[in-house]
């Protein structure tokens, strides 16, 4: 799913010289505004293998990518202390992610 996150690089080639070395596969997050359910998406990257007798070869990653869209409230103060008579004080409240209209 390249909505998710995206692989580099697309195809890895191995030789009979460099067939037991590692190859680096990095794997990106796709930012969106989309607030997805549960916070995460799982995505799943295959590999399969052909040719020099590697016919049918397939081994998978799966890949958990955070939500950052997650709607929610950022307060600067959860506790206040004030005297009763006349005792005030002040917080601030914030939308964590840009909204999609107005919000109230």
């Amino acid at each position: 799913d390249t909505g998710a996150a995206t692989v580099s690089p697309a195809s890895l080639t191995f030789t009979t010289e460099n067939w037991n070395s590692g190859q680096e596969v990095t794997v990106t997050g796709v930012n969106d505004d989309i607030v997805n359910v549960g916070g995460q998406r799982t995505v799943t990257i295959s590999h399969t293998a052909s040719g020099g007798g590697y016919g049918n070869v397939e081994a998978t990653v799966s890949v958990t990518v955070t939500d950052d869209d997650d709607a929610g409230l950022v307060v600067s103060e959860r506790t206040l202390s004030l005297g009763e008579a006349d005792g005030t004080d002040t917080y601030t409240v914030q939308l964590a992610r840009q909204p999609t209209g107005n919000v109230t």
